[in-house]
């Protein structure tokens, strides 16, 4: 849930929120604590997305790049609740 709000907030949010970190800050709590969930590096890309959006490092193309980690965030969370 915590993925699509993230996601929502890129498509239709102003690209200097703070929020979507704190939002990554949570998502890299969850991978820390339950190993095997999600592959750390998707969210490390993620955050590092989230972090050049913020600062306005190229936002318009970094979005995109961002839009891909939470696809994979959205999609390997269906995976873990449906016990793929």
């Amino acid at each position: 849930m915590l993925a699509l709000a993230i996601a929502w907030q890129l498509l239709r949010g102003r690209p200097g929120a703070n929020w979507p970190l704190a939002g990554y800050a949570a998502i890299a709590g969850y991978t820390i604590a339950f190993a095997g969930g999600l592959n750390p590096y998707w969210v490390a890309a993620g955050a590092v997305c989230a972090l050049a959006v913020r600062f306005a490092f190229y936002p318009r193309q970094v979005r995109w790049a961002e839009m891909a980690v939470m696809a994979y965030v959205v999609w390997r969370s269906v995976g873990l609740l449906l016990m793929w």
